[in-house]
């Protein structure tokens, strides 16, 4: 019977695990498709690269130090819903730092997105997050906010302050969960950052 009985709950946990990743990945899925709806309705224009663009990467770190704590691709964590395969796929890189530390756009473009992953009431998922188009369809996405600096319609700069470290949504503690996408797929953002991780602005 104790065998049972564990079997019985080990099932259920597995049923909330699933279920909770089915509500994180329906947030997440959310917040992108509220960026494209906004796209699709609203009249802007990329800008062109800013002189103050580094001339080595096409992206800089949105945290300027800090410590990388998940990378791109299968995890363990339950958090992250099921991706290409994989039954937890982290989507973006995690860079954790001092709660309230200045998040900046990794690239020139366009704020699309800028509010709350919200379902029942409750901050799940990204929490509060931003959503930056940049040119040649590449997105930027900055979660788990702590607040912002920026609306949709906003052009940012690359280096731009755009936010504030935080922990909302499901996160397990301050950090920046930084994704980047071309078009609607996820992709490894550390080829186009600089390759000594967060540090200062490398030209």
């Amino acid at each position: 019977i104790n065998g049972q009985s564990a079997a019985l709950a080990q099932r259920i946990a597995d049923m909330e695990i699933a279920r909770q990743d089915q509500i994180i990945a329906e947030a997440e899925q959310a917040a992108w498709q509220q960026a494209q709806f906004w796209m699709q309705h609203n009249l802007f224009t990329l800008p062109g690269a800013n002189a103050t663009h580094s001339t080595k990467y096409p992206l800089i770190w949105p945290l300027q130090q800090g410590t990388i704590t998940l990378l791109f691709g299968p995890c363990i964590q339950v958090f992250e819903p099921p991706a290409f395969g994989y039954k937890h796929f982290h989507t973006g890189v995690d860079v954790a730092y001092k709660q309230g530390s200045p998040i900046l756009a990794a690239d020139d473009g366009v704020v699309v997105a800028a509010d709350t992953s919200v379902v029942g009431g409750q901050l799940v998922g990204y929490g509060n997050y931003i959503i930056v188009a940049h040119r040649n369809n590449f997105f930027s996405l900055y979660g788990h906010l702590l607040g912002f600096q920026v609306k949709a319609g906003d052009s940012v700069h690359q280096g731009q302050l755009i936010g504030y470290e935080g922990s909302t949504g499901n996160s397990t503690g301050p950090h920046v969960h930084f994704e980047y996408r071309y078009g609607g797929q996820p992709t490894n953002p550390l080829p186009y950052l600089p390759p000594n991780g967060p540090t200062t602005f490398s030209q």
